[in-house]
């Protein structure tokens, strides 16, 4: 915290044991290079001689010292090394604004160490600096305004009065001066990440840096008559929230920073809705209005950010369960992969045995070339056989993009292809004549396809029903062109309560040896690509299954 005043003190001694434990953090964490610590200390010398221009007439403190949020986020992020730079910069900063030497010295230790006591005991609380959660949020503010912010702001009320009847009134004074410098920049400088932003995102952040200072530029700057700049104030607040719940969070925490200097200063010059009765009295009537519109702000950001990692959890979980669900109906489908695959063994090793035979009778290579032909095209038969299948149980990352629905349905359609061989069921295609593009998850939908005709399969087999044993896939393009349609009709007996939502929970099925989880996998995948699947019985067949996506522009 900065003063003013001429008042001295007696240094505060600092326990010898705590004085060995930060110098042990300090070396620890060293600074991270030289540019880190020049830009903090041209940052704290501007923040400086900015906030010195607002001060009350007695005690002679500042209304706003952000440097103090500058400092904590600086030693937090770069290393303790950076409170050596604090300690230099903010001895200079005090003796440039007209302090004796050992008075800026003293007030700077305590800067300084209130910045690294605040940095230690996020490190300690294990503070992660995304501001992706209420509780990293709170970590950060609990810590800068209850202890960087009270520490250095007891320390400039002692430099600024003395142990004095004004004391309280002074710390109460600092302490609110550091609590609006670490709520307005320790957030924006410990969560900045530069390296995510795309072209999209750097666009936003560019409006951001330049709309919202405008913005609040034009309420504050005197133009607009006093009853519509007041209310005009709060026009920020939508879009504070706007940029909170739609871009990263320290997007929102630079918007807050941004508008609330702009704010600042314009008051304190006597400019903007809050300009009334004098400098002090407006700027901590604005911090009033500023603290709330920083908690809306960060807040908000901070719930978004806790909502998409819940999303990001819900997608690692539904892929996991959903390869859970692809080695399941591997499983179930071995005996006809294991009998497509001992078919093109059992002819590879007949034509093997028949090359050697006429090898041994003296052939010439153009006799030979036939049965060496067929082995080829043979082993590529059950290559192409394990590849799909491999492909189908790998892992695989999320990768969404433009396909062909008829391609997609007709290389899952192969993967059983084989079990409906084996239990005599006809596998009917009635694909679209012309593509049908859809921008899916390709193993994702797939395994959906491979879902929905298995337990096809199981119903008809299970039915017993010689007249009606097949399995019919259609794809095609709803009427008004926006959809791609995909249906699965079986001639099984059908669903006993078609109406009946609960088929796609997890863990329900009508089978004796159903898992549960094929039409709840099937709906999660389908609901991720802005889908819809629902269920019906077809008039003289069984079940009909339809999934509706969005059709695929270019």
């Amino acid at each position: 915290m900065s003063v003013l005043g001429r008042h001295s003190m007696q240094p505060v001694g600092i326990p010898r044991m705590a004085a060995v434990r930060l110098l042990q953090e300090a070396r620890s964490h060293p600074g991270v290079g030289i540019v880190s610590h020049v830009l903090t200390f041209a940052a704290y010398l501007v923040l400086a001689f900015w906030a010195a221009q607002f001060t009350f007439d007695d005690p002679m403190v500042p209304l706003i010292w952000p440097a103090t949020g500058l400092a904590l986020a600086a030693v937090w992020r770069f290393g303790y090394g950076l409170g050596v730079t604090v300690l230099v910069a903010s001895t200079l900063a005090h003796t440039m604004l007209g302090m004796s030497g050992p008075e800026a010295f003293l007030l700077a230790v305590g800067n300084a160490a209130s910045a690294v006591v605040g940095a230690a005991l996020l490190r300690y609380l294990g503070l992660r600096g995304d501001l992706g959660s209420l509780s990293e949020l709170c970590k950060l503010l609990g810590v800068g305004i209850g202890v960087t912010a009270l520490f250095s702001g007891f320390g400039g009320a002692l430099i600024a009065v003395g142990i004095t009847p004004e004391l309280t009134k002074t710390v109460l004074l600092c302490w609110l001066a550091d609590s609006m410098g670490v709520v307005l920049l320790a957030p924006l400088i410990i969560s900045a990440d530069l390296r995510r932003l795309d072209a999209r995102r750097l666009g936003a952040a560019t409006a951001v840096v330049v709309c919202v200072p405008l913005l609040t530029l034009g309420i504050y700057s005197g133009w607009i008559p006093e009853p519509i700049s007041l209310p005009l104030s709060y026009a920020v607040f939508p879009i504070i929230i706007l940029v909170a719940l739609s871009l990263p969070a320290w997007l929102a925490a630079a918007a807050i920073m941004l508008t609330s200097l702009v704010a600042i200063h314009c008051t304190a010059i006597g400019k903007g809705p809050f300009a009334h009765t004098g400098m002090a009295p407006d700027l901590l009537l604005l911090h009033a209005q500023l603290a709330l519109l920083a908690a809306t702000g960060l807040i908000l950001a901070a719930l978004r950010q806790e909502r998409l990692a819940a999303e990001a959890r819900a997608r690692n979980h539904l892929h996991t369960l959903a390869r859970a669900g692809r080695i399941n109906a591997m499983s179930a489908l071995a005996a006809g992969i294991a009998h497509e695959i001992n078919q093109p063994l059992c002819a590879l090793s007949s034509y093997a045995q028949s090359a050697n035979r006429l090898l041994a009778r003296g052939a010439t290579a153009e006799q030979l070339r036939a049965p060496l032909e067929r082995i080829v095209s043979t082993a590529d038969r059950a290559s192409d056989i394990v590849r799909r299948t491999r492909r189908f149980l790998s892992q695989g990352d999320v990768e969404t993009g433009p396909a062909d629905l008829n391609v997609l349905v007709t290389e899952a359609s192969e993967l059983l292809r084989p079990e409906f061989r084996r239990r005599d069921v006809q596998l009917r295609l009635n694909l679209s004549q012309s593509e049908v593009s859809v921008a899916v998850d390709w193993l994702g939908m797939q395994q959906v396809v491979v879902n929905l005709l298995q337990n096809a399969l199981e119903a008809v087999d299970e039915a017993g029903n010689n007249a009606r044993r097949w399995v019919s896939v259609r794809t095609g393009v709803s009427v008004d062109g926006r959809q791609a349609l995909l249906s699965v009709v079986d001639g099984g007996p059908g669903l006993v309560n078609p109406d009946d939502q609960s088929l796609f929970e997890p863990f329900t099925t009508t089978r004796t040896t159903g898992t549960g989880l094929g039409l709840a996998i099937a709906s999660s995948i389908v609901e991720a690509e802005r889908g819809r699947i629902t269920v019906s019985n077809e008039p003289g067949a069984g079940a009909h299954f339809r999934i509706s996506l969005p059709l695929f522009h270019t």
